[in-house]
């Protein structure tokens, strides 16, 4: 009977969670645009985990922030240095 009881609640808890958390991962590359404020927040949430699990996930999305950072500086300064070109007279 007890058996019985902890499978009533299990397939409750599993009716409960949301689709997201019910299906399997993928190791598939998905590209997501989100506000710098928003990947702050993702990455508090993520800080709530254990480091063994969060550390990997943090890591990775630094380091496209700094691929990003990188290459935004980087046109920045070659826009910046680009001779205006010489304007016909008028």
């Amino acid at each position: 009977m007890r058996s019985v009881h902890c499978l009533a609640i299990a397939c409750l808890i599993g009716s409960a969670m949301p689709a997201y958390c019910q299906t399997p991962v993928a190791d598939d590359i998905v590209k997501l645009e989100v506000p710098r404020s928003q990947l702050q927040i993702i990455g508090q949430g993520l800080m709530e985990l254990p480091y063994k699990t969060s550390a990997p996930v943090l890591s990775n999305l630094q380091g496209q922030l700094n691929v990003f950072d990188q290459a935004a500086a980087a046109a920045a300064k070659a826009k910046a240095d680009a001779k205006p070109e010489d304007k016909p007279a008028q």
